[in-house]
């Protein structure tokens, strides 16, 4: 079956190899890949997994230009990338930025609280929020036990502020902290991504978070490079999922949200094969 992998990072070949060690040292995990573009579609090559939602985050403001930029020049040499901009709470001019980001063609925003430094519902925080709704959707890494800048409470903080807001929260909208974003999430306006959950939890587990939000709210992920995408996209075929709930994650609201072509994701595959 056809997936979209809504949640990857990239990054210009000649930072990857800090970005990729920086990453796994603040999340204290094995990385599964080289973070550069190249590296991403090889893994995922002769799979399912023919598209990937890709962003790169600004650690400050002067960055931002040069890396929205950098994502949308991958996504004109490499057509199965979608890509997303990101922003800074430092910017002076967030909606000068996001014009930017309309023209040259990405389709979204990722922020990630906790690796930016800012709380998520801080006021400069919302400003950009205030300049993104209604415009483009909005990915934002939530959660981790050991801080606080995007707790789920603060996640709803902005739904509450910003009902026009399209929203994809990230990991299950509290990573490591699931159960704690259960009250805060559960039927709330918003998407919910997949990635860095299986290898974190059960499958059973996984597949009562699933139930519990609904399958029309989720979205298939696979963080890369933290992750291998055809790895992850197998993990998930082995859950007992109806036909109907596997073409919502995989790629209907994954569709919805990023314009993807449904004929596209229909049509026959040049392969079927998931074997790693």
């Amino acid at each position: 079956m056809f997936a979209v992998d809504c949640h990857a990072h990239i990054y210009h070949p000649k930072l990857a190899p800090r970005a990729v060690k920086g990453v796994g040292a603040f999340y204290e995990v094995p990385m599964s890949g080289s973070g550069t573009t190249e590296d991403l579609i090889r893994l995922a090559s002769h799979s399912p997994v023919k598209r990937f939602v890709v962003n790169s985050v600004a650690m400050n403001a002067k960055s931002v230009r040069k890396l929205n930029e950098f994502v949308a020049s991958e996504c004109q040499l490499h057509p199965e990338l979608i890509g997303l901009g990101t922003l800074h709470p430092d910017l002076e001019d967030p909606d000068e930025e996001i014009r930017h980001i309309l023209s040259l063609g990405l389709r979204g925003i990722k922020l990630h609280p906790d690796t930016q430094q800012f709380d998520a519902d801080s006021d400069k925080a919302m400003a950009l929020y205030a300049a993104i709704e209604g415009r483009l959707p909005l990915l934002i890494h939530c959660g981790d036990y050991r801080y606080d800048t995007s707790h789920p409470r603060r996640i709803a903080n902005i739904l509450d502020t910003f009902p026009k807001l399209t929203m994809i929260a990230a990991h299950l909208g509290g990573w490591s902290i699931y159960e704690q974003a259960v009250p805060y999430m559960k039927d709330r306006n918003c998407y919910l991504d997949l990635s860095s959950v299986m290898p974190f939890m059960e499958p059973e587990k996984v597949l009562s978070y699933i139930r519990l939000y609904g399958a029309d709210r989720l979205l298939f992920g696979s963080d890369y490079p933290m992750w291998d995408p055809l790895k992850e996209y197998q993990a998930f075929l082995t859950l007992p999922l109806t036909r109907e709930e596997q073409e919502l994650i995989f790629y209907r609201n994954a569709a919805k949200l990023f314009s993807v072509d449904l004929h596209e994701c229909e049509a026959p595959s040049d392969s079927e094969n998931t074997s790693p």
